[in-house]
């Protein structure tokens, strides 16, 4: 109901606005109208009133602004109506314009103000306001509907036409005395209503109250200002006056969450304002340029030249004020998206980007807090936390990946879409930051290893080869010179020298076949494996290998493999307890895919990660590889896949081996 009263308050302001303009051309207006005063007053709370029923749970306030504005639009419609000359019922349409103004201004003072924000009085002792409200309402009503109207403030002079009701005792001066004591009263008592309930808030209730307190105040005194200026400035300041309450229930709304309106809200906001400056425009044009014929073509023209930069102007500043950002809660959510795709450095958006999408989520859903808390523990924020908080998981490719904490409170369907899109793209740039930091990690790891291993070679040269060959050089010094007076003692220690020089030559193929096996270089990966195969198998297991097409190989690609396979039968020999392996290995374009399938009981479900397979996943990952352990499809055994690239280039996942 609200939202169609809203719509046939526009409507209605709309065609009397142009009943007006078709009157001035022909000059047949009155003069002071105050059909801007109506038409304003029609778009403002029409529009207001509409956006409001349409997206907010409350009902008693957008019915009473979607009214105010009704009795505006038909107050003026029926007033320009029967001016339009000699038509149909024209004295009942000038009898209803005269008077249906009246209440529906006055309640915007006098009423609005009481039920605001929720449409409630703040208690019951407030009963008798109310009471004397619509007293002052209906008081007013009725005086303007019994005035003649040759007695008004403003004689309404029409052709022949008379108030088909009138009585001259309504315009006697104690009745206006005592019906404007009432009115003040009434407005005076609403307005203190508003400041009672804005002295016991806090926090954002009490910015919500403050803008209907200042709303309400300045309607008053711009209204009384438009009766003290004198015409024709003061039909224009008093036509001002139908825009303070509307505009701060408005802002309470938007810029404060006010009955939770959302998009729409700041695009009716924009061309409510639109309309107010197309209705001025128009009528300040005719009134310079009089009733000539011309007049109305002119004034199109001159509201064209204004409407067109005013539009991108009022619509970066409406969007700034509901959404805090120049661009609407779409475009900013698309511009965010295009940023997600175009940042193609991971640690770009770790480092910069995911601190800006905190932020603009912030603006987007007007949340005084917001972060993002990852799945490995890192966390986001923007804002001051407090203690209750909306959670909501962000899920990249059926993971969970984070989660997204906001300011505790009420939510409309059109910011529980966004927020549902504005979560969808966070988890993304998430996931880039946890993939990120996850090479980071490997490569760390693969850092440690390898300083592990030089630490290892060290000691090994060190305390082992090297102590080693410095004897057997003091043994070889003492034989020489014991070669010429002591032939066999020279004899006898280079007897026991030999041995002890091929162990030290056997100590260093170790530690380089460690390196990197010899048989790598001398037999290939397939040859290889094969001696693996020969070395881990026996009676109790036997090892098959497949390997015949995988050709040459680069020399990182064939070490990586080599040393996974090794780790996968060493694993296999200790813990599976298996009958049979089989390796097997091929290659599928920029790919090589490598399996060590068994048959063993299988790794435990509850099973701690060891050493070997984490060196078996970091070895692949090096290479920008994958390798993945897990059971067959009936359960028995033990599968470890491994897929490396045969480039040193980044080939794209989705050429990757499934």
């Amino acid at each position: 109901m609200g939202f169609l009263m809203g719509v046939l308050a526009v409507g209605s302001g709309l065609v009397g606005a142009a009943l007006h303009a078709v009157s001035a051309a022909a000059g047949r207006g009155v003069e002071p109208s105050f059909w801007l005063l109506s038409a304003l007053g029609a778009f403002a709370f029409g529009v207001t009133g509409a956006v409001l029923s349409a997206r907010s749970q409350v009902r008693r306030i957008p019915l009473l602004l979607s009214a105010i504005g009704l009795g505006q639009g038909l107050a003026l419609l029926f007033r320009e109506y029967a001016l339009l000359g000699e038509v149909p019922l024209d004295w009942l349409a000038l009898w209803l314009g005269s008077w249906l103004w009246a209440p529906s201004y006055i309640a915007s003072a006098a009423l609005l103000p009481l039920l605001l924000p929720d449409g409630f009085l703040p208690s019951s002792r407030w009963r008798p306001v109310l009471v004397i409200s619509i007293v002052a309402l209906a008081a007013q009503a009725s005086s303007w509907a019994l005035m003649p109207y040759d007695l008004q403030d403003v004689p309404l002079v029409v052709r022949d036409l008379r108030n088909p009701v009138g009585v001259t005792l309504a315009a006697s001066p104690v009745v206006l005395v005592v019906i404007g004591a009432l009115t003040v009263l009434a407005v005076g008592l609403a307005l203190t209503s508003v400041a009672v309930r804005w002295r016991g808030s806090t926090g954002e209730r009490r910015q919500q109250l403050k803008w209907l307190l200042v709303g309400g105040a300045a309607t008053v005194v711009i209204f009384a200002l438009g009766f003290l200026v004198p015409q024709p400035a003061g039909e224009v300041v008093a036509a001002l006056a139908a825009i303070p309450v509307p505009a701060a229930c408005g802002v309470a709304a938007l810029r404060h969450r006010l009955w939770d309106v959302d998009l729409v809200a700041s695009v009716s906001l924009r061309y409510a304002i639109l309309s107010a400056v197309v209705i001025a425009v128009y009528a300040t044009v005719v009134a310079v340029l009089g009733a000539s014929t011309g007049a109305p073509v002119v004034a199109t023209a001159v509201v064209a030249l204004v409407l067109l930069p005013l539009h991108s102007r009022l619509q970066r500043w409406t969007n700034r004020l509901v959404h805090g950002e120049p661009d609407d809660p779409s475009t900013a959510l698309a511009r965010l998206g295009e940023r997600l795709e175009a940042t193609s450095d991971p640690a770009d958006v770790a480092d910069r980007l995911l601190p800006e999408v905190v932020a603009r989520i912030s603006g987007l859903l007007r949340s005084p807090y917001t972060a993002i808390h990852l799945a490995d523990g890192g966390i986001v924020e923007h804002g001051t936390r407090p203690e209750d908080l909306d959670r909501v998981p962000l899920q990249y490719g059926g993971a969970e990946v984070g989660t997204l904490e906001l300011a505790r409170r009420p939510r409309s369907r059109g910011e529980a879409g966004r927020l549902d899109l504005l979560a969808r793209q966070a988890a993304i740039a998430v996931h880039s930051v946890l993939l990120t930091r996850e090479a980071r990690r490997s490569r760390q790891l693969v850092v440690v290893a390898r300083e592990e291993e030089r630490r290892r070679l060290r000691w090994d040269l060190h305390d082992g080869v090297g102590p080693s060959i410095a004897a057997l050089a003091l043994q070889a010094e003492t034989a020489r010179d014991l070669v010429a007076d002591d032939p066999a003692a020279a004899t006898e220690i280079l007897d026991r020298l030999v041995p002890r020089l091929n162990g030290a030559v056997a100590e260093v193929r170790a530690i380089v076949h460690e390196l990197r096996p010899p048989t790598l270089d001398e037999l290939g990966l397939a040859g290889a494996v094969r001696e693996l195969a020969t070395r881990f198998g026996g009676r109790d297991l036997q090892i098959e290998v497949d390997l015949s097409d995988v050709g040459d190989l680069p020399a990182a690609v064939d070490l990586a493999a080599y040393r996974i396979v090794s780790e996968a039968l060493a694993n296999a020999v200790r813990h599976s307890g298996a009958a049979t392996v089989r390796v097997t290995a091929k290659r599928d374009g920029r790919w090589l895919s490598v399996e060590v399938a068994d048959d063993g009981h299988g790794i435990q479900a509850d099973g701690r990660v060891g050493v070997g397979l984490a060196s078996m996943r970091a070895r692949a990952e090096e290479l920008n590889g994958r390798c993945v352990v897990g059971a067959p499809a009936d359960g028995r055994g033990t599968i470890v896949s491994v897929v490396l690239p045969l480039t040193l280039e980044n080939p794209t996942l989705e050429k990757e081996p499934r």
